[in-house]
């Protein structure tokens, strides 16, 4: 979402409107999947909180920092150059996925 935000159009209230419920969507989706895990595979449900918690919070961070940035209004504005870190969340998720493999 970090990038989402950060290449939006313009700033108008549908624009925001539309990002915030796709945050809202994704946000729905892991507490469906977290309680979903908690049933039928307990062991797992705890890495799969683990690295949703992270992913928020990195995000969360990057996502507040997009919206102090201006719309990008040029193709070439599209290129935003660094990438935003994710290695928390990537070492979270392959922790996960190990967990995952072994309750397979």
């Amino acid at each position: 979402m970090p990038y989402r935000i950060r290449r939006r159009p313009k700033s108008a209230s549908a624009v925001r409107q539309q990002l915030t419920d796709e945050v809202s969507g994704l946000l729905a989706r892991m507490a469906f999947h977290q309680a979903w895990l908690q049933i039928e595979a307990s062991a797992v449900a705890g890495p799969y909180a683990t690295l949703v918690a992270t992913a928020r919070a990195e995000a969360g961070a990057q996502m507040s920092l997009a919206w102090q940035q201006p719309p990008i209004i040029t193709d070439s504005g599209m290129n935003l150059g660094v990438p935003y870190p994710r290695d928390r969340s990537n070492a979270a998720r392959g922790t996960c996925i190990e967990v995952m493999r072994r309750h397979l």
